[in-house]
């Protein structure tokens, strides 16, 4: 679930900043004439302001901040899921199982959830396992 979240969030990103470039190229490659110009500066002042691009940079920047947001909900309860840790020694073949949080297993050890922290001999090997 976390992984297609993410994979979501980046393509929605990707075609966001997409979408953005090629609307700002197509506004600067339009010529604008003297006359424009001023009935543009005269619209502004009868109007006050042109508010719709201000609107849309804060939406856009609102919906990557609620994505940033649902990111890192998703990362951190990823983090504290509980997985089963098997240590299998090589040699002997003796299995040893534990429980432990998924953001506190890395490289060659880990800390259980009882607050132990093993660390493995280069003649055994772990496996992870869901809860």
């Amino acid at each position: 679930m976390v992984w297609y979240c993410a994979m979501f969030m980046k393509l929605l990103l990707t075609v966001l900043v997409i979408a953005g470039a090629i609307i700002a190229l197509r506004v600067r490659k339009r010529p604008v004439s003297r006359a424009a110009i001023a009935d543009v500066d005269e619209h502004r002042t009868a109007t006050g302001k042109n508010t719709l691009p201000k609107l849309a940079a804060y939406g856009a920047v609102g919906i990557m901040l609620a994505g940033f947001a649902l990111f890192v909900y998703f990362q951190w309860q990823d983090t504290w899921q509980v997985v089963t840790v098997r240590v299998i020694d090589a040699g002997s073949g003796k299995e040893s199982t534990y429980q432990a949080h998924k953001g506190d297993v890395g490289g060659r050890s880990f800390t259980t959830t009882d607050g132990r922290t093993v660390n493995l001999a280069e003649v055994e090997r772990m496996e992870l396992g869901g809860h």
